[in-house]
């Protein structure tokens, strides 16, 4: 019997590493300048534009601004971008209600990447902008690159446009 268990608990584990492989390769497939990857359309801007004129390009694509929906896809985002970068989250209609742009709270999502270092995320700051920090970066132009970050949403980054298909 435990013969047969560790037997299995080997093939399981080689069927797994061999999934990950072909996972981590279908999410390299480019498709109209598009990245594909588990049934969704990512779109990485080489512009900077505000949040919500970097939403209304994203809109234009038929796509809008990447929610992220599981620790898989914030890694894998995160091995996309060298750089900061505009995700889907805002707290534009009530300070600290942070919503994603297909109306999912975090309460929803229970799943957040907020940078805990110094200064703790999100903080709103109001130094650059008088009406504070209510969007959202996946990275930060002084700090890690895998947190995210409140800043002024007039503030000019790249983003990630994210279509499911």
């Amino acid at each position: 019997m435990k013969k047969e268990f560790n037997d299995l608990t080997a093939r399981y584990n080689t069927l797994r590493e061999r999934l990950s492989v072909y996972e981590a390769q279908s999410c390299n497939i480019s498709v109209n300048g598009r990245l594909a990857c588990r049934g969704k359309l990512y779109l990485f801007s080489s512009d900077e534009l505000s949040w919500s004129s970097s939403r209304d390009v994203c809109v234009s694509k038929g796509a809008d601004l990447v929610t992220i929906t599981s620790q898989s896809e914030q890694d894998f985002l995160v091995s996309k971008i060298r750089e900061t970068h505009w995700i889907g989250l805002n707290d534009l209609d009530t300070e600290g209600h942070w919503v994603w742009v297909n109306k999912q709270t975090l309460n929803d999502t229970r799943l957040q990447f907020w940078f805990s270092g110094n200064p703790q995320q999100p903080n709103n700051r109001r130094e650059h902008d008088p009406s504070g920090e209510n969007c959202v970066a996946l990275g930060d132009v002084t700090s890690s690159l895998d947190s995210w970050f409140d800043a002024s949403c007039k503030t000019q980054k790249k983003f990630i446009c994210k279509k499911e298909y």
